[in-house]
């Protein structure tokens, strides 16, 4: 037997080993954890009868001398990739130290953790019915940690539906942790019935370490307009949020009502900024995901929708816009989800920098939309946030930095940017000054590739370009930029090699005196009240209330006669009509704008990048004629 290090390389793709088929079972964990306690007497066996060889690893911290958690990669003599868990199919996870059954032959093992540490490979040579312990050292190419960055992943689901594979909250603890990620954010659904707030930490606290914090949030709003897949309103993933409201309502359960999921058509609807403002209320910050994601599908036979088998199936965040001339309702949204999303993603960023254009500053983020139930779904934190913090690690800091847009976005590269000391969403006064740019970059050390080019990018348009002809794995370099007019910068910093990773950093922004943020939409309501049976008018009072997700909150109260009012009010308002001896009714001035609720649900891909989207939103929402036809209260 022998082996030798080798620089890292890719490993073929393969099916698991029939031997390791054979330890697998349904019972998951828990029949592991059995076989662990029979190893011993198991390796011999194996060792006895001559037909496979077993391989020992060990995984240090080359800082620490610790062991490791990290993602194991074995293929062995028969050119099969190892898996142990369904979910993962790139390997298996390990927490540091793993045993393995494998036919005799060249063997190549590969370990890796996230892309601050440098994979190592080595080949084996293993001899049938011998033994072999290998030890890997993980060196840190750079920590992030150490200068303020922090990588995270919010977008990230435990169960997602499929429920193809069993889940637990232990293998979603090491995935996190064998990614390198100082935090995850782990959505619904959780193998919890009935979940509140308390029982998830009860869950992921005890699961969490100093350089991996787990944490709960939710996919929401997750919301499709009365239930119809073809017409999704948008996805939103948000961070930080507190779990009970100062009335000790339950913010998981507001949340998920106020979302119309697939089919949900009988559901009251609510819309995207109202569950947006309940997130703020509890100290969170709310973000778009996958904003242009749609694909043909069959879908329907639920719900009262008939079954087509090539429909346009959305995940596209057409109500942005609306959220957008209101508000910003949101903190940001993902410029990169998925890996693979190629055309999705470069859609993603031209709306962010359309928005950023148009006066809006809001964060670019990426998440993985990671599914742990489903087949091959297990890999969060590609993409991934990081976002710079000063001191301490902190969940609140962590939230509002995010929100704040002192992040880059990320599928591999690494990308350090500061202008003039600080990070992005900095705010810079425009005119003769010079003012220096330095950036730091390396490239992902779970790749096989160096860098390729670096952009800085004016205004969402290309302004300087770097290309690297030898590929490095690290770069460093300065800029000068001077700015005489309002705009703003970020920067690109792409990878050799076909799966093209980028990493995005969120904007620099330069202003003038007259800057100022886009006003939101006033909403001009006139409103008739009137007897629903005998219309006639009738007079009382108008409450403007605030929802947060299904809560409601009165705040102003009007009174009004005969049965007519005018008002000026936020387009985030609904309003009650009250009359003595009548039952109260609630309108919006958005969902019964029927005009505007049937351009919105039908918009586009190409439309969210037009902004006269936004414009014709903008004059839809700014009046509308709402009627209330109130009934007698019975006796």
């Amino acid at each position: 037997m022998s082996h030798r290090d080798k620089s890292l390389a890719k490993p073929s793709e393969g099916l698991e080993t029939d031997t390791w088929r054979r330890l697998r079972h349904p019972a998951g964990v828990k029949m592991r954890l059995g076989l662990w306690l029979m190893w011993g007497w198991w390796s011999a066996a194996l060792i006895a009868v001559g037909q496979d060889a077993v391989v020992h690893g060990r995984i240090k911290d080359a800082a620490t001398g610790r062991l490791s958690p990290c993602t194991v990669s074995i293929v062995d003599a028969n050119g099969n990739l190892v898996v142990e868990n369904d979910s993962f199919r790139s390997g298996f996870r390990c927490a540091g130290e793993f045993t393995r059954p494998l036919p005799a032959g060249q063997t190549r093992i590969r370990i890796t953790r996230g892309f601050e540490i440098q994979g190592v490979e080595k080949e084996l040579d293993l001899a049938t019915g011998g033994e072999t312990n290998v030890t890997f050292v993980l060196l840190r190419n750079i920590d992030l940690r150490k200068r303020g960055w922090f990588a995270g992943d919010s977008h990230v689901h435990m169960l997602h539906g499929e429920r193809a594979v069993p889940v637990t909250f232990d293998f979603v603890a090491l995935t996190a942790r064998a990614e390198d990620l100082q935090y995850v954010s782990l959505a619904q659904a959780w193998n919890l019935a009935r979940p509140t707030p308390e029982m998830l930490e009860a869950e992921l606290r005890p699961r969490s370490a100093p350089d991996c914090l787990l944490t709960w949030n939710l996919e929401a709003p997750k919301n499709y307009y009365k239930g119809d897949a073809g017409r999704c309103l948008g996805h939103c993933w948000n961070l930080g949020v507190r779990g009970r409201t100062t009335e000790g309502a339950n913010v998981i359960q507001a949340l998920l009502d106020a979302s119309a999921w697939d089919y949900e058509s009988e559901k009251p609807t609510y819309l995207n900024f109202e569950s947006h403002r309940l997130i703020h209320a509890q100290d969170g910050a709310v973000f778009y995901t996958h904003p242009a994601r749609w694909w043909l599908g069959a879908w329907g036979g639920k719900g009262g929708y008939p079954r087509t088998d090539q429909m346009r199936v959305s995940n596209m965040a057409v109500e942005l816009p609306l959220d957008t001339v209101l508000g910003p309702t949101f903190d940001g949204l993902d410029v990169i989800t998925g890996p693979g999303e190629f055309e999705a993603n470069e859609k993603a960023f031209q709306l962010w920098a359309l928005l950023l254009n148009h006066g809006y500053r809001l964060a670019a983020t990426g998440s993985s939309d990671a599914c742990f139930d489903r087949p091959g779904g297990a890999i969060p934190g590609v993409p991934r946030t990081y976002t710079f913090v000063p001191g301490q690690f902190s969940l609140p800091k962590i939230t509002q930095a995010t929100a704040a847009g002192h992040t880059f976005a990320t599928t591999g590269p690494l990308l350090l940017a500061t202008l003039d000391g600080k990070p992005p969403g900095s705010v810079f006064r425009s005119g003769n000054k010079e003012h220096v740019l330095a950036i730091e970059g390396w490239a992902s050390g779970d790749s096989f590739g160096g860098l390729d080019r670096l952009e800085l990018l004016r205004n969402g348009q290309p302004d300087k370009l770097i290309t690297f002809s030898n590929e490095p794995t690290c770069i460093r370099t300065n800029l000068t930029i001077r700015e005489s007019e309002r705009a703003w910068y970020c920067l690109r910093l792409s990878a050799s090699g076909p799966k093209r990773k980028v990493a995005i950093t969120s904007a620099f922004y330069f202003e003038d005196e007259h800057y100022r943020p886009p006003e939101p939409v006033s909403v001009r309501v006139d409103a008739r009240i009137v007897d629903a049976d005998t219309q006639a008018p009738l007079s009382g009072s108008l409450i403007e209330v605030a929802y947060l997700g299904t809560l409601a909150h009165d705040s102003k109260r009007v009174g009004f006669g005969g049965g007519r009012e005018t008002l000026i009010i936020p387009g985030t308002i609904r309003l009650r009509a009250e009359v003595r001896g009548y039952a109260p009714a609630v309108l919006s001035p958005i969902l019964e704008n029927a005009r505007l609720m049937a351009f919105i649900t039908q918009l586009t891909d190409g439309d969210l990048l037009d902004w006269k989207t936004f414009e014709r939103v903008r004059q839809e929402s700014s009046k509308v004629e709402l009627l209330f036809k109130l009934r007698k209260m019975k006796p």
